[in-house]
């Protein structure tokens, strides 16, 4: 009988006459060895899991892979610390968010290139302008921010009616609305805004704000709604 014995990937594979078992090395709980009646050693392999072969007997008289697991103390030895050193191997890696990272890699069909984010830590994609290719057209490239995180803020409403004044609604606000309900006319970022009439604006994307608009109610019977989020 022959008996060859090799750690693959982790695996202990073990070979007898042609065919071959294997075993998950981090499911061995412990390995000893043994003299049996006739004098010849084997390493004992109790695995954690109670199934089959367990325990696992290799007998070194039947051993000819590796070639130091002779059938002696030196070769019982020699096997036990081959069996250790391949459990040493399992490397088991827990992370941290607080004090570890990881970089990421995509490829490019020729390099391997970090996947690249912001300032803010959030995912950063370019999506690069294309040439004509028939109806199909990209006319610039597109830089495109992933928030990764997309919890909604509150926003706070304010409200202003002046009159027979004139003042800026200051810059920083996601949204303002002027609405003229006077008889006559206001103005509002230098035009001119008819009794009747309303102007809305809006800072569009994420996060984005509005400038400083000055507004004027001094006309006599001029009034204002305004209205801004902030």
């Amino acid at each position: 009988m022959s008996i060859i014995v090799n750690n693959t990937d982790n695996q202990l594979n073990i070979n007898i006459n042609g065919v071959l078992d294997v075993y998950n090395v981090k499911t061995i709980k412990s390995v000893s060895r043994g003299v049996d009646a006739s004098g010849n050693y084997y390493i004992a392999i109790n695995f954690i899991a109670n199934d089959k072969n367990n325990s696992l007997r290799i007998n070194l008289s039947e051993v000819s892979s590796p070639v130091t697991w002779t059938n002696d103390v030196t070769g019982a030895n020699a096997a036990i610390a081959d069996i250790r050193n391949w459990l040493s191997e399992i490397v088991e890696v827990q992370i941290s968010e607080a004090n570890d990272s990881i970089l990421v890699y995509g490829w490019d069909g020729t390099t391997n290139r970090k996947i690249k984010t912001d300032a803010n830590g959030e995912l950063q994609v370019d999506i690069l302008s294309l040439p004509n290719e028939g109806q199909q057209t990209m006319a610039n490239s597109i830089s495109v921010a992933l928030a990764s995180n997309q919890t909604g803020v509150a926003r706070t409403p304010n409200f202003l009616r002046p009159s027979g004044s004139s003042g800026t609604v200051a810059a920083g606000t996601f949204s303002m609305s002027f609405a003229s309900v006077g008889t006559a006319n206001a103005t509002v970022g230098g035009i001119t805004l008819k009794p009747g009439e309303a102007l809305n604006f809006d800072a569009g994307a994420i996060n984005n704000t509005l400038g400083a608009v000055a507004y004027s109610t001094t006309t006599a019977g001029a009034e204002l709604i305004i209205i801004t989020l902030t």
